[in-house]
């Protein structure tokens, strides 16, 4: 397992990188945070889908500018080879193919939640188009749930799609996920919980974009100016 090496100079660096990157690439990132508020003293999972080269970056910018915890993240083992940088914003690797690897980078993620920190999860394990169905899910988060039952649960869902501008827009909602111990005596009965807790998400943040009921949502980030911006301003001035 490679295992994380934060360092605060360089994710100060990144975040005004990444916030030049999402203006250039966005029109607009919006988000709606259903959370009401944070149980101190709890260890946090958060658990996000899957479907963009972004959700890796987008994970380190909210949580610099929105969750703001003392956050690690699950990533495959050939991104953090391929990114090493990621161990600098807490970024730790999995490789699901190796058994052993796989209970050692649970074990890190276990020993952080038991320290009241935040794991950041993406439980699909790899990129998948954001119209599948279902989705994948991998049992990661469960096992930790059976074991750790104590933690805060919450799912961020992430939308990317195009509306009405030259550029395409981001839509995140984070809501917490309420896991009743009760009736969920097994790793698969939460996994299943947890699959389609997701799905019923994704499903309804599409709804809301779809039929424009998006007045929940604050703006996060402005991008810059588009083309047809620029051109309807000359127009005005003439």
């Amino acid at each position: 397992m490679i295992e994380p090496k934060k360092s605060k100079r360089f994710q100060q660096l990144l975040s005004g990188y990444l916030t030049y990157q999402l203006k250039k690439h966005f029109y607009r990132v919006w988000i709606e945070d259903q959370r009401d508020s944070f149980q101190q003293g709890s260890g946090h999972l958060v658990l996000a889908n899957h479907s963009s080269w972004w959700d890796g970056l987008m994970v380190f910018y909210l949580n610099h500018h929105v969750i703001k915890e003392d956050s690690f993240a699950m990533m495959s083992q050939k991104g953090m080879e391929d990114f090493p940088f990621f161990r600098k914003i807490g970024a730790f690797s999995v490789n699901p193919h190796s058994p052993k690897d796989l209970i050692t980078s649970l074990k890190f993620a276990e020993k952080c939640l038991q320290e009241k920190k935040t794991v950041w999860i993406f439980p699909q394990g790899m990129e998948e188009h954001l119209e599948k169905r279902p989705l994948s899910f991998m049992s990661g988060p469960g096992y930790l749930y059976e074991r750790n039952a104590e933690i805060l649960v919450t799912m961020v869902t992430f939308y990317y799609t195009f509306r009405h501008d030259q550029r395409p827009e981001l839509f995140i909602r984070i809501g917490r996920e309420n896991l009743d111990r009760s009736q969920l005596s097994t790793r698969e009965e939460v996994t299943g919980h947890l699959r389609m807790g997701m799905e019923t998400r994704l499903d309804g943040l599409k709804k809301d974009i779809i039929h424009e009921n998006i007045s929940s949502f604050e703006l996060l980030l402005k991008g810059f100016p588009t083309n047809s911006e620029w051109l309807s301003f000359w127009k005005r001035r003439k």
